[in-house]
């Protein structure tokens, strides 16, 4: 009879020097200190037939380059195939800068190459931890409910997706909990740029209060769902730390209540895994001129001197700040574009990299960039099981996997893109072929 084994593992990943913080555009920002360590953690579910593993790291993006090689060393030490590993960024804004060659910010520090090989020895080490930690487990999935720690950054009333599952795992010979993976749609954005202290923004509360409440031996991973468009902005008090932990502590203790509820028929001693594997090439954006780019970025600027000068509502100030950002990034593909230097960012990121993961009837798809939330929506209305979407996985898309609407609107998220709406649709098409095709 096969016996469901899993495994975790954490590992501090902060940098030991200081560095550049990446996240917030055309801002010069070097750690001055560490608020609260960066983690990677690690699960391995094993069920006698396959073994897969998920990895969440608190970084701003994790490029193709570092994926491929922790996955090629870890496959060597374990036999497990490089495409059952996964690997994403909870995508704090207060973590160093991981890759040098995508991005065309013009103040962005070239990553630290120490820092680069220090982070994947890491990886490495949590997954062959974790690996070693297996044990006989059960297993079980739950859905709680991240309404109101933060939603759609351009209005309150726009698209969401507050659906947090939580995979649980527990030691079969003492019932005790050793190991949560979670998923969550949002921009782990409530520290801003005048914060130079590393942290994991409000995913290392949640895990500081899951922790706490449901035993000191577990460990939990923290995924970024699609959150391209989602952030907390229009739900903070202020941008500190003690917010940082308001909010983390609410979305934690949703969680712990969620996994509270569950009894002991809601957990399997086994379970039938499943991995699809597949990239895509995406289509390559169509830039305005430079001329364009210009005078959109002094239309942008002056609109934004306008509402400080009137006193608008912070959030809205900041909507108009970030469009600003969007427009000077804007500029720069532009230019970018038209020297040829674009050409070398498109081919550092595609093709794309789409793995989708089974536990039994539940899918997690891992997709890389940051896919707007009408994405996740999308796939999960059109699949009658349950799916959820990891996105910031396997590598970087260099900017947003923006919506039509979006892209005809023009803000932040639209102008700093180097691909069109149609690629985001195209990533989906490919999804739901894959399951289909299972």
């Amino acid at each position: 009879m096969k016996k469901l084994q899993a495994g975790a593992a954490i590992i501090d990943v902060t940098p030991q020097k200081p560095m550049f913080l990446h996240g917030y555009p055309h801002v010069e920002r070097i750690s001055e200190g560490i608020h609260d360590p960066l983690y990677a953690s690690a699960l391995i579910i094993d069920n006698g037939e396959m073994q897969i593993g998920f990895c969440a790291v608190d970084v701003v993006f994790i490029s193709r380059e570092i994926a491929a090689k922790v996955r090629k060393r870890v496959y060597k030490q374990t036999g497990i195939p490089e495409q059952n590993l996964m690997i994403s960024a909870s995508h704090t804004h207060s973590g160093p800068v991981i890759f040098s060659d995508i991005f065309y910010d013009p103040v962005v520090l070239k990553a630290d190459p120490e820092y680069i090989s220090y982070l994947v020895d890491k990886l490495v080490q949590v997954y062959i931890e974790a690996f070693h930690n297996k044990k006989e487990c059960k297993i079980a999935l739950t859905i709680a409910d991240g309404s109101g720690v933060g939603g759609n950054r351009r209005s309150k009333t726009d698209a969401v997706d507050p659906e947090v599952p939580v995979i649980v795992l527990k030691d079969i010979k003492t019932d005790k909990i050793f190991a949560i993976s979670t998923v969550y749609c949002m921009h782990p954005t409530i520290l801003h740029e005048d914060s130079k202290l590393y942290s994991a923004d409000f995913p290392g509360f949640t895990r500081e209060y899951i922790k706490k409440e449901l035993g000191e031996d577990g460990i939990s991973l923290y995924h970024t769902g699609p959150s391209g468009n989602q952030s907390p902005r229009h739900f903070v008090k202020s941008n500190t730390f003690d917010e940082a932990q308001r909010l983390g502590f609410m979305l934690g203790e949703r969680i712990v209540k969620s996994v509270r509820q569950l009894d002991d028929t809601h957990f399997k001693d086994w379970v039938t895994l499943s991995v699809q594997h597949s990239s895509v090439m995406l289509p390559q954006k169509k830039f305005i001129s430079i001329e364009a780019a210009e005078k959109k970025e002094i239309l942008v600027r002056n609109k934004l001197k306008q509402m400080r000068e009137i006193g608008a509502l912070s959030s809205e100030i900041r909507t108009i700040e970030c469009d600003w950002f969007g427009a000077e990034e804007n500029k720069q593909l532009a230019e970018m574009a038209v020297n040829g230097k674009l050409e070398k960012v498109y081919q550092s990121v595609l093709p794309a990299e789409i793995n989708i993961i089974g536990i039994d009837s539940n899918y997690f798809v891992f997709l890389p960039g940051e896919m707007f939330v009408e994405y996740s929506l999308i796939i999960k209305s059109n699949w009658p099981e349950k799916i959820f979407v990891v996105s910031l996985s396997n590598g970087v898309l260099a900017g947003y996997l923006v919506t039509e609407e979006a892209e005809q609107e023009g803000g932040y998220e639209a102008s700093n893109s180097i691909f069109p709406a149609k690629a985001g649709q195209i990533m989906v098409k490919e999804v739901l072929r894959m399951l289909k095709d299972e």
